[in-house]
């Protein structure tokens, strides 16, 4: 195990919420020669190594949990480090959301160490492949068949038939521990953020919902697709696509959603992060009752006046989003800097 990683392994077992069932670990076998490392040579940019990260995930008032998430290090052969964590946020079922979980560190360490890709080209390939895998897998209903209650009549998410192929949003974090350079790749209305040591608000991704969306629908509706224009409801937007409702615009999706326009099109955005900071990607049942400097603002008091720890702060917020009101599955994942 490179970089201390069995030990890695036994913390995150131990960090597992108490009520988990089932504990998914992946490890990555890649054998590479010394000039194949990863190139992270520091220049002027500065080492930045995190100081504490953890996460939490609650079922909330759901009957099932859709949610996923990825806390992992990426080590080359001279010890250089990317960190990866971020969530993602699944509807009408579990399939997509635990693909993704389960292929993004082994995708991504293909692209890093066997292809030498940097880091943003190679978190874009990573999710590129992954989209492509699912929905080749997804040809098949009964193989990738959503989640359906019959008596609510809806799929989480979405609402409609019992044919419906489960799909996924995503927003995750990569620190090259070796430069500071931070890469958040985002697709849907998952949320990440970079909080400032004073608390404010330094980088957030954008929600990709239908409202965001709508030049890109509307050409789209213009051309043919079939989905209506995007509406509001109840201070909520949407868009149908056949009997199906949408509340995003992207998102990774089955092959019938993805040819009516539900693209897996991620922003892919790049910063240099700063000691003391902090990083937080959640799913949507946190930022449909809190908003981003609310979160940034709760973060950096657990942080500095509470002296809560990564997964301290990470439980803490999911368990504020409950107690406002949030009618999703809730997961954060946070890391110290």
């Amino acid at each position: 195990f490179l970089g201390g990683g069995f030990e890695r392994a036994v913390e995150m077992l131990q960090d597992q919420p108490r009520n988990a069932k089932n504990v998914k670990l992946h490890f990555d076998r890649i054998s590479v020669r010394s000039n194949e490392a990863i190139p992270m040579v520091p220049g002027k940019d500065h080492e930045m190594p995190h100081v504490d990260l953890g996460a939490w995930s609650t079922v909330g008032r759901r009957k099932s949990q859709e949610d996923s998430f990825v806390l992992h290090e990426i080590h080359d052969a001279k010890e250089h480090s990317v960190l990866v964590a971020g969530v993602m946020d699944g509807h009408g079922g579990s399939a997509a959301s635990t693909l993704v979980a389960n292929e993004m560190p082994g995708m991504l360490s293909k692209e890093l160490v066997v292809n030498r890709q940097p880091v943003p080209e190679a978190l874009r390939a990573a999710w590129q492949n992954i989209c492509q895998t699912y929905q080749q897998q997804c040809t098949d209903l009964e193989e990738c068949r959503a989640d359906y209650d019959p008596v609510e009549g809806k799929l989480m998410a979405n609402t409609g038939g019992e044919d419906l192929i489960p799909g996924t949003t995503i927003s995750i974090l990569s620190l090259d521990e070796a430069t500071g350079k931070l890469t958040a790749l985002n697709c849907g209305d998952s949320r990440s953020l970079v909080v400032t040591s004073q608390g404010g608000v330094k980088f957030v991704t954008q929600d990709h919902t239908p409202q965001f969306d709508e030049e890109r629908l509307r050409e789209g509706k213009e051309a043919g697709l079939g989905y209506s224009l995007p509406k509001c409801r109840v201070s909520r937007w949407s868009i149908s696509v056949g009997v199906y409702e949408y509340s995003v615009a992207r998102s990774l999706e089955g092959p019938m959603a993805t040819s009516k326009g539900i693209v897996s099109d991620p922003d892919v955005s790049e910063l240099s992060v700063d000691a003391g900071e902090t990083m937080i990607s959640a799913s949507d049942g946190l930022w449909e009752v809190m908003d981003s400097n609310e979160v940034a603002l709760d973060l950096h008091k657990m942080k500095t006046e509470e002296g809560m720890s990564a997964k301290e702060a990470a439980k803490a917020l999911c368990n504020m989003a409950m107690k406002k009101g949030t009618s999703d599955n809730v997961s954060a994942v946070v890391v110290y800097l």
